[in-house]
């Protein structure tokens, strides 16, 4: 879509699985399967959808969803049977890997931070992005490097060093000219959500804090969040900025609306479609 003087396209890099009560916290299954319904083994799918961002001087994606360098047995926990479609679906919105200037995360975890990696003939870990610079909060980075017994699973440190380099943002505001980073906590302590703005108009990448539209109403946070009243506080604020700004949202884990906006009707907020996944 046009965003003012530049382009977002939500991207489709592959698909994955995770227990339903992990998506939906303190809801009970009988609630939430009525939206997502589960398998036999209480699993739901979800998409991963990077952002592309393409200015006048540089094309930007926030997060990368979850690659091609993860082992068979964390492919078989993620229910991952198909290989990335990150590049390809860039190639579908015009631009190569080497065409990518900047990644930033929204956070650390494998299903948005690995993406960026792949393997080469002799199995070892590459950049898909040669000419990137990838960009983290400090304490993503931090604590993506010195994970416990509850993070580990989530934060492949091992695979997230091939990186290099994370830039570490320490500060909210603007980094880009178009592009500011918030840190929002609630999911993981370094947690961002990304506001794109140009001209009159402004969209919001809000990571995991609204990862579908099923998660809109408060209390729908998932157990997997590090610090869950954070995540419902930030959750209200955000959707209230969308409402009272008329800001699009843009939803990372969504499988049908990829763009949409806030409707308040009658003090119930539900997603309009602006886009939907093809």
């Amino acid at each position: 879509m046009q965003l003012g003087n530049i382009e977002v396209i939500p991207l489709y890099e592959n698909q994955f699985r995770i227990d339903g009560g992990a998506m939906f916290g303190i809801i009970p299954k009988k609630i939430w399967q009525k939206i997502r319904p589960a398998d036999e083994d209480n699993f739901i799918w979800l998409d991963m959808r990077p952002l592309l961002i393409k200015t006048e001087d540089q094309n930007i994606l926030l997060d990368a969803g979850i690659g091609d360098a993860i082992d068979d047995k964390t492919r078989k926990i993620y229910g991952i049977s198909e290989p990335s479609q990150l590049v390809p679906s860039l190639r579908n919105a015009g631009l190569e890997p080497e065409d990518i200037d900047s990644i930033i995360f929204t956070h650390l975890h494998a299903d948005h931070a690995l993406g960026g990696l792949t393997r080469d003939e002799n199995d070892g870990v590459v950049k898909v992005f040669p000419n990137a610079k990838y960009y983290a909060h400090r304490f993503e980075i931090e604590d993506a490097l010195e994970t416990n017994e509850r993070t580990a699973a989530t934060y492949l440190t091992e695979l997230l060093k091939h990186y290099e380099e994370v830039q570490a943002i320490d500060n909210d505001g603007r980094l880009f000219d178009s592009v500011s980073v918030h840190r929002t906590g609630g999911h993981t302590r370094g947690h961002m959500a990304i506001l794109v703005q140009s001209e009159d108009q402004s969209l919001i990448y809000p990571g995991d804090i609204i990862p579908t539209t099923a998660h809109i109403k408060a209390p729908y946070v998932g157990a997997v969040d590090m610090f869950p009243l954070e995540s419902m506080q930030q959750k209200k604020a955000m959707i209230g900025e969308c409402l009272k700004n008329d800001h699009y949202i843009a939803f990372d884990h969504d499988a049908d609306i990829t763009i949409g906006k806030f409707e308040d009707k009658d003090n119930d907020i539900v997603p309009v479609a602006v886009e939907r996944a093809e």
